[in-house]
Formats: structure tokens, C-alpha cells, sequence
């Protein structure tokens, strides 16, 4: 018996599992996050690049000021390439006002909801 499904019903089980992350701004915006696996070849690239970055930057023995500098930058970048149009994701810088701890947690939530996850090992 064969089994048919459409390909509307194939994208919404996807965008239910793998879906994007909406953050309303102050002023009514909404910013939409796309999962990495929405993003192009290159743009994911570009973001494993600034992953690393992040992560060495995060490691470094640097002054508090300079590493503070490094992971706005790093983590601006990783929200304006994800962002679903360039001028979304540098709304979204603006309104966040260079607070770190608002950032961090605007990155944080954008790992927790889009990225992939981990692949399970063989147990064979």
C-alpha cells in the first residue's frame, strides 16, 4: 500500500521541528531568526566562521573591555546574518542598545530554538 502526503503538510512537520525564532521589539517589529538550515551554503559558513570566533574570543585571557568589544561585534554579526533581511537584524542590534546581557540572551535563545541538534552515536 502506497502512502501519499503533501508537500504543504511536509513543510509544516519541518517548520514545526525546525523552526525559525520571531523576537517582537519594542516598537512592534518582529525579527525573524531563520534556523541555520534555512540559510545559504555560504551564510552557514560564515556562521560556523563566527561560532568559532565567539568561542575563542570567549576563551581568551584578554581584558574584560576588549573581550567585551570582541563578542558584541561577533554575536551582532551572527544576529544580522541570521536575521531574515540584513536591515531586521540591524533593527534588532538597535533596539538590544549595545546591552551585552540582553544580546547574550537574545544569542542564547537563537541557539536554543535554531540550531541543529546533537547527532546521536550508534550504539552498533
Amino acid at each position: 500500500m502506497s502512502m501519499s502526503i503533501g508537500l504543504d503538510e511536509i513543510r509544516q512537520e519541518a517548520e514545526t521541528q525546525f523552526g525559525d525564532l520571531e523576537i517582537t521589539l519594542p516598537n512592534g517589529q518582529t525579527v525573524r531568526l531563520r534556523h541555520t538550515l534555512r540559510l545559504a551554503k555560504p551564510d552557514r559558513k560564515r556562521l560556523a566562521d563566527l561560532g568559532r570566533l565567539i568561542g575563542q574570543v570567549a576563551d581568551e585571557n584578554t581584558q574584560h573591555a576588549d573581550r567585551e568589544d570582541a563578542l558584541l561585534a561577533a554575536i551582532g554579526d551572527v544576529l544580522v546574518l541570521v536575521a531574515e533581511t540584513k536591515s531586521a537584524g540591524r533593527a534588532l542590534l538597535s533596539a538590544i542598545k549595545g546591552d551585552l546581557l540582553t544580546l547574550m540572551g537574545v544569542f542564547r535563545k537563537y541557539q536554543e530554538t535554531c540550531q541543529l541538534p546533537e547527532a546521536s552515536r550508534s550504539t552498533d
